[in-house]
């Protein structure tokens, strides 16, 4: 049994009052002997027993009193009823709240699940606090994009209550419960508490649990990461441990699953791979329905903020559609886009962000290895026919041409471009391969066309570099006849998917491709061919030896041809990549995927690390958050890291728990003085997290090896909440006035026989 107001059980002590008076009563009279009182003894002998028993029961009745009433004002509570809150050891209570975005579905106008879940454990706490032996430590745990200990074994239940109000909505996030769990059980292994109660609000959605739904009776390999099964099981095993499953989400009360309805924007991309000043742009949004029926969207897309452009488009239930916007740019620098929905149920992935680099042109330089003799012969002819037939259209391309000394000699820049071709140039030594590797180190591209010229150790020396420099092979000479032979090869696709072939749209233009004669190749040593490398294309020879080779390699990439283009009027050239219908897809994609880096910085999902390489050092970074994160600029307190060849690092943010655009705002370093900057990050959620498919009960029972799942707080805590009708107190007053009109009626009968 518990009390309420334990201390007034002290006012039990009142019982001595009515025993010592009647001990007082016993001494009141002094024993005299009287002769004449002799007869009298027999008679009062007679009658003693029954005195002595009424004496003893009126003293027990006057005693109970004051008992009874200090333990109906000290509101005794019955054992059953005080549950949870009411142990004789101290509980560690850990509450885990799903944090993750399909937590804030909103439907016609009702509590999103995590408001539900923000409700549930407030009228927790408030039990915490209504327990008389406050010894209750709470742990409260954020499941979002990373979990969070809002508070650690916490006795301060006010500490813990800041904690919680000031945890508003959910993030942006889109992972399962498993790393939360996981770090629930290693702290409770660490404390050792006897006495644990875990409680999960989560809204049961399928994404939340895993692997654990899907396939619950398969045990994950040893080398895998322990699903949400083996985590529950692992906590239910330790000693005095309980788990208990809330669902908040919006088929908790049916505890039969289901699905809800959801619109969503999963892609925002440009077409070309980059985007030109004065160049016709197309922007494409993808939406997706998730629902059962079709449904019309209007899109809007705004760039910097401007007036929006806006389109309608109609997405199939359960499939896909693109909303396609023509675009031009009149400013060069990084530019913000932005599609967004009219808001529905739920509003995180209603919303779709993009960081464009726009440009004044692609600008190449070409290192040309035929610059010193027929111009018609030379590459320059070549590459400025295939990239920039038409003097009198917007260029997209800007083709500076320098011969083999420039880039010996150091005279030349490659990092000041976005892509260095090299065309069958003889030889390199270690300015040309310090200069080229810092370009790729900048995110810039390399193409390097293998011809007649090449010397292959030369190029295995310098770019090689024993499978440390950029070149993904090891080169063996030329290979193959002369032109016009009758043993005559051609390539062959191995990669039909690689970017690099994102020009050859049309099946027949791949067809051509595969059938354009190649005399002469450049062999590659046998499995010399890095881990990281792709062959795009093969020779048909017995060997199959590799034509086109890409790869990444810093932040750049890489492209290997080892058979080069040579102009039309080269007699004596190795292949025929040089036929129009091959030549403009080929170089056209070659150069446009190259002029992107290998992993676009600027673009991220929620969680990510924020970071960017510069070619000088930065200072003053601060960092201007998205609207739904609701932040002010904040100032970032790491330095910048020196890179190779001169470039810096911006100091990282790993805190992006919502989506929008992180913009930094710096300062360059530069020699003629500080430059500021402004660098847009686009952060988005993860699409799938919008997948709204809930499990019913039963499933997630079997799935977890759980005997059940709630819709609310677990009964033995409820049950506080009607202590008033569990509580003794009105039945001990009942019982303290039953023994007073008693105890008076008894003194009344005894008093009146006496007499």
């Amino acid at each position: 049994m518990q009390f309420l107001n334990p201390a007034l059980l002290a006012g039990a002590l009142l019982f001595a009052v009515p025993l010592l008076i009647h001990l007082l009563n016993r001494q009141r009279h002094k024993k005299r002997p009287w002769a004449a009182m002799e007869f009298l003894l027999r008679a009062y002998q007679k009658q003693r027993n029954r005195l002595r028993n009424e004496n003893l029961l009126l003293l027990l009745l006057r005693c109970l009193v004051p008992i009874v009433l200090a333990l109906a004002i000290a509101r005794p509570m019955l054992q059953q009823a005080a549950g949870l809150l009411a142990t004789a050891g101290t509980v560690h209570h850990v509450v885990v709240i799903d944090g993750s975005y399909s937590m804030g579905l909103r439907q016609d106008g009702s509590p999103s699940p995590f408001d539900k879940a923000r409700t549930l454990v407030g009228r927790l706490l408030d039990r915490f606090e209504q327990n008389p032996n406050r010894t209750d430590k709470v742990t409260l745990v954020h499941a979002g994009v990373r979990p969070r200990f809002l508070a650690r074994a916490d006795l301060d239940l006010g500490t813990v209550r800041n904690q919680w109000l000031q945890l508003q909505k959910p993030e942006d996030g889109a992972a399962d419960l498993d790393d939360a769990l996981r770090q629930v059980a290693d702290a409770l292994d660490e404390s050792k508490d006897p006495d644990v109660q875990v409680y999960v609000f989560t809204d049961l959605q399928a994404r939340a649990l895993g692997k654990a739904l899907a396939s619950p009776e398969q045990k994950p390999a040893a080398e895998l990461t322990d699903t949400a099964r083996d985590l529950v099981e692992r906590l239910q095993k330790r000693p005095g441990t309980r788990m208990h499953w809330i669902d908040t989400g919006p088929f908790g009360a049916t505890a039969r699953g289901g699905v809800v309805d959801n619109l969503q924007i999963t892609d925002l991309r440009v077409v070309q791979p980059a985007a030109v000043l004065r160049t016709p742009v197309e922007v494409v949004a993808v939406l997706k329905n998730r629902g059962q029926t079709s449904a019309n969207a209007e899109v809007t897309l705004d760039v910097d903020g401007a007036e929006p452009i806006r389109k309608v488009v109609t997405v199939p239930p359960g499939g896909e559609a693109e909303a396609d916007f023509q675009l031009t740019f009149r400013e060069n620098g990084r530019r913000r886009l932005r599609a967004t929905l009219t808001n529905d149920a739920l509003a995180a992935d209603d919303e779709r962000y993009l960081s464009l680099e726009v440009r004044d042109r692609i600008r190449v330089l070409l290192v040309d290895g035929e610059a010193n003799g027929d111009p018609l012969q030379s590459h320059r002819y070549l590459w400025q026919s295939i990239l920039d037939p038409d003097p009198t259209a917007l260029p997209t391309f800007a083709v500076e041409t320098v011969d083999t000394v420039a880039l010996l000699s150091g005279r030349c820049t490659p990092k000041n471009h976005d892509v260095t071709v090299l065309a069958d140039v003889e030889r390199l030594n270690p300015v040309a391969v310090r200069a080229l590797t810092e370009a790729l180190q900048a995110g810039r591209g390399v193409a390097v066309l293998l011809g007649e010229r090449a010397d292959p150790e030369s190029y295995n020396l310098h770019l090689q570099a024993a499978g440390e420099g950029p070149q993904p092979f090891r080169l063996l000479r030329p290979l193959g006849g002369a032109a016009g032979s009758s043993i005559v090869r051609a390539p062959t696709i191995s990669a039909p998917e690689h970017p690099l072939l994102r020009e050859f749209e049309e099946e027949i233009y791949r067809e051509v491709l595969q059938s354009i004669p190649i005399w002469r190749w450049h062999g590659v040593a046998a499995d010399s061919l890095h881990a990281d490398a792709t062959v795009v294309a093969r020779v048909t020879d017995a060997d199959r030896t590799p034509l086109l080779v890409a790869r990444s390699f810093g932040e750049g990439k890489a492209v290997f041809l080892t058979s080069a283009i040579s102009s039309q009027y080269r007699a004596e050239r190795w292949n025929r990549l040089d036929d129009p219908m091959v030549a403009f897809p080929l170089l056209h994609g070659l150069v446009k995927w190259l002029a992107l880096p290998s992993i676009d910085p600027f673009s991220a999902v929620v969680g990510a690390e924020l970071a960017c390489s510069l070619p000088a050092r930065p200072s003053d970074v601060e960092v201007q958050r998205p609207e739904r994160d609701g932040r002010a600029k904040t100032p970032l307190a790491e330095e910048a890291q020196a890179l190779p060849g001169g470039r810096f690092r911006t100091p990282a943010l790993s805190d992006t728990p919502y989506a929008g655009f992180y913009t930094f705002e710096l300062m360059l370093e530069r020699e003629a003085g500080k430059e500021s900057l402004s660098l847009p990050f686009a952060v988005n959620v993860v699409a799938d997290e919008g997948d709204l498919r809930y499990a019913d009960h039963d499933q997630v029972k079997q799935a977890l090896g759980i005997t059940a799942v709630l819709d609310g707080l677990p009964a033995a805590v409820t049950a506080t909440e009607a202590s008033a009708n569990n509580e003794l107190g009105a039945s001990l007053l009942l019982l303290t006035l039953l023994f007073v009109l008693g105890e008076a009626a008894l003194a009344r009968h005894v008093a009146v026989r006496r007499n």
